[in-house]
């Protein structure tokens, strides 16, 4: 995929990242990833946790729905090819984030508790992306269903 210029922002404790990824002319919704790096309570601003969804905006309600269940990204995003190219402009977004923000400790915790060993292949490729970035990574064990990663540099 190519270098993607995103829109960033922050306020010095997030760090936000959209990006525009398409457009359903049959619903007429606007789709965007959203991507943060925010503080942690107790941490200190070192430390970040990475948040991302699917934004979908719908004209006829005048409203943005975030869209954090990947089985429901999965209904809106039914090709898996657009959801790789999604996945990979997220993996960017975070890159870019990490270079702004400058974090020494990042977590990740996933939304939806119980996932199945599938499920867990998009956050293994973020993984990968923060190695690339210099952090060593590692999982702590599974609570209540959620799985949870720590990175630190």
């Amino acid at each position: 995929m190519d270098e993607i210029s995103f829109f960033l922002t922050n306020n010095g404790v997030w760090y936000v990242a959209q990006l525009p990824i398409g457009f359903d002319d049959v619903s007429m919704c606007r789709y965007s990833i959203f991507v943060a790096l925010g503080s942690i309570a107790g941490y200190g601003d070192h430390a970040k946790e990475i948040i991302y969804c699917l934004l979908e905006y719908d004209p006829h309600t005048d409203h943005i729905y975030d869209i954090w269940e990947s089985a429901v990204v999965r209904m809106k995003i039914p090709e898996p090819d657009h959801r790789a190219a999604v996945l990979s402009a997220i993996c960017q977004a975070i890159e870019a984030l990490i270079d702004e923000a400058r974090p020494s400790v990042l977590t990740m915790v996933t939304y939806t508790p119980n996932l199945p060993a599938k499920a867990l292949t998009k956050y293994q490729r973020i993984l990968q992306t923060l190695a690339g970035k210099g952090y060593t990574v590692w999982k702590t064990d599974v609570w209540n269903g959620s799985h949870t990663w720590f990175a630190e540099r």
